[in-house]
């Protein structure tokens, strides 16, 4: 069963990997088989959340924002199947943090006591677009608005659980920061490539984009948190090349991939397998 580590705990594991020049790998899981092999990979933290069951049922990734489960309590049943075969990295539940029918901190104490150790704002309204998008304020207003994901990332923080945030915006990038969470991560969209993804001639920016706007996401948050931490997620970073890229012209220290490890690498192995297997012919 997966290990709670305290947030202190997590930061000094991650201190560890960046003395050795290690960049911080977390994967998301959406079945137990994807988490028990990246944890045999090596990553340094895995994170739970309702895309994951999206992606790996074979859906868009994307259905997770469209909130058609309940999110916060589609997390305690997928950690039930998942965390069992976790040994030892720390968990991260993604969490609906504008959830109105939840008590925030009675549930942040639930999280605790099922062995999670941190906590990250997915599903989020922060990518929503066109008319939802004009409505933002309003939506603080009802207390349904990225405001309230960002305030309860601050509670998860006050409690003791490590934080990590999905910024789109700079506005959000900074309301991240205020909210002294610990890792600050550049969303750049839905994970390019693959044979289930968006197609690379689709891409809305590429690698030289992704990494000014992680350097203009970064100066955002760090006028409010100094010492926040930086990583960068989808768009056009879905290979171990691509990362590469990053950590040459940004100061990310490391990269949160679900589709780019638990979805892209198993799509065309499958359809190879098969097709190996049909292709025999019976005398």
């Amino acid at each position: 069963m997966a290990r709670r580590y305290t947030r202190e705990q997590v930061l000094k594991r991650i201190e560890e990997q960046r003395k050795q020049h290690h960049p911080i790998v977390i994967s998301g899981a959406g079945t137990g088989i994807s988490a028990k092999f990246a944890e045999r990979g090596g990553v340094d933290m895995i994170g739970i959340y309702n895309s994951g069951r999206f992606r790996m049922d074979g859906h868009n990734s994307g259905c997770g924002q469209m909130y058609f489960s309940s999110a916060n309590e589609e997390i305690l049943a997928l950690a039930k199947r998942i965390m069992p075969v976790i040994k030892e990295v720390p968990v991260i539940a993604g969490i609906a943090g504008n959830d109105p029918s939840v008590d925030m901190e009675t549930y942040f104490r639930i999280l605790q006591f099922y062995g999670f150790s941190a906590v990250m704002n997915f599903p989020t309204c922060g990518d929503f677009l066109g008319f939802l998008q004009t409505t933002m304020e309003e939506m603080d207003e009802y207390g349904i608005g990225f405001k309230q994901e960002a305030e309860s990332l601050a509670l998860a923080h006050e409690m003791g659980l490590f934080t990590l945030g999905y910024a789109f915006t700079l506005e959000q990038a900074e309301m991240l920061g205020q909210a002294g969470i610990d890792i600050l991560i550049c969303h750049l969209g839905l994970t390019q490539g693959g044979v289930g993804g968006p197609a690379a001639g689709d891409r809305s920016v590429d690698l030289a984009e992704a990494a000014r706007t992680v350097g203009k996401f970064e100066e955002a948050a760090r006028k409010y948190n100094p010492d926040i931490l930086l990583m960068a997620h989808g768009g056009p970073i879905s290979t171990p090349e691509d990362t590469r890229y990053i950590y040459a012209h940004t100061n990310s220290i490391g990269f949160l991939g679900a589709s780019s490890i638990e979805r892209i690498p198993v799509e065309q192995p499958i359809l190879e397998a098969v097709r190996q297997f049909k292709d025999i012919m019976i005398e």
